[in-house]
């Protein structure tokens, strides 16, 4: 008998492990097909309505005030008065489909290539330093000629440092509290960008993208006394970059008394204030500006807020501040959300992308109405431009996918 025990014993053990490695299988087969056959729709609610709404509301106003302000310019330069139109729908065409691409795809397939985004936004600035292939307009080489249109690498750069921050704010999480180090790393390869930046000259748009870096930082739980650190740390610098120009003191000096130099240096902020002023309450109504007739450049584009004041009034001014107010609160509602469903790089990328929107539209409006010093920078989805629209598109589809992943989320823990 005790020769048989081991036989015995052999015989138990060997269908336990067969049973094992049976479920195994079946488990890995299961998981195998879902990939295989889940649809990409799967897992999603449909997009925060507020955020559509107000996403296309300023679109539509976009789409009006770009007529009317570039009539004029066009009939001057193309004797197709519908010139600028025609190009504006074509670029907000092309950056909802763009939206609808990048909302079809996982929130993780953009923490997984923020790399590889941040890498191909720096090719694209060296790029534009190719004779025949970099454009330079008044002084700034800023895009890169594709024929059809130009394109805009500073708009790509700020879309591709907050998807790297947002990663790279991830992966660190558990020493933003106790180290120097991941502050220093991020803070070291924004330079770099923000460097290039400075060199086209694009002082607007590398305000905008440290701004936002420090922003994320922030809210990511950077400690307190390193934060404030190297906020002052970046303050300093930033204007010791502003005073190096000679031509950056002077836009400084105009705006603190554009009057004295209206002639010249402040001629654009004087004819922006005129029109803002002669809107009154209600506005001329639309069609009727007097600054878009050649008195008030680039009305169509970085002071297209002046024309909304003059046609619109005061009224249609805080309607389409209290649109953008409405879209940077959804995106920091998203990102909320997302965090509570521990959704830390979603959650990031959504207070990115709202304080990118958030600051631009605060310096535009802030420039037009001579609260802050002359910068080229565009109304987000209503100035004229093909790079700005479609890369605020991209941001917003973006978005959108980070509110239908969180929600179905949080409505399955029942959070919602």
């Amino acid at each position: 008998m005790p020769l048989n025990e081991p036989g015995k014993q052999a015989q138990r053990i060997e269908p336990t492990l067969t049973r094992k490695e049976n479920a195994a299988t079946h488990i890995n087969a299961f998981h195998h097909s879902q990939k295989q056959h889940i649809s990409r729709w799967q897992g999603l609610e449909f997009p925060d309505i507020w955020l559509l709404f107000a996403w296309l509301a300023l679109m539509a106003i976009g789409m009006i005030m770009v007529t009317s302000a570039s009539m004029s310019e066009a009939v001057g330069h193309n004797s197709d008065m519908y010139h600028y139109t025609t190009r504006q729908a074509t670029y907000y065409l092309c950056g909802l489909f763009a939206a609808y691409i990048c909302y079809s795809m996982p929130t993780h397939y953009y923490y997984q290539n923020s790399g590889r985004l941040l890498v191909i936004s720096l090719i694209l600035l060296g790029i534009i330093y190719i004779p025949g292939v970099g454009v330079s307009v008044n002084g700034a080489r800023r895009w890169i000629n594709l024929q059809l249109f130009k394109l805009q690498v500073g708009e790509i750069v700020k879309l591709a440092i907050t998807i790297y921050a947002a990663a790279f704010l991830q992966r660190n999480n558990q020493f933003l509290d106790r180290s120097w180090r991941p502050m220093i790393e991020l803070l070291a390869i924004t330079t770099i960008f923000a460097a290039i930046l400075i060199k086209q000259p694009d002082f607007g748009t590398t305000m905008v993208m440290v701004a936002v870096v420090l922003g994320m930082m922030y809210m990511a739980g950077v400690n307190a006394k390193r934060f404030t650190f190297f906020f002052l740390a970046v303050i300093g610098l930033m204007t010791a970059v502003l005073v190096a120009a000679p031509y950056r003191v002077k836009r400084l000096l105009t705006f603190l008394d554009p009057w004295e130099h209206q002639y010249d240096e402040g001629y654009q902020l004087v004819n922006s204030l005129i029109a803002i002023g002669s809107g009154g309450l209600f506005g001329s109504g639309l069609g009727q500006s007097v600054q878009k007739h050649d008195y008030l450049p680039e009305a169509h584009t970085d002071f297209i807020f002046a024309i909304i004041a003059e046609e619109l009034g005061l009224i249609g001014a805080l309607v389409v501040i209290a649109l953008f107010v409405l879209l940077v609160w959804r995106a920091f509602t998203i990102g909320y959300l997302a965090d509570r469903v521990r959704r830390r790089f979603a959650s990031l990328l959504a207070y990115g992308i709202g304080l990118t929107i958030a600051i631009q539209a605060l310096v535009n409006i802030g420039v037009t109405t001579g609260l802050l010093p002359t910068k080229g920078l565009t109304l987000p989805l209503v100035s004229y431009g093909g790079s700005s629209v479609v890369i605020v598109c991209v941001s917003l589809g973006i978005l959108a996918r980070i509110d239908a992943e969180s929600r179905y989320q949080a409505k399955r823990e029942g959070i919602i």
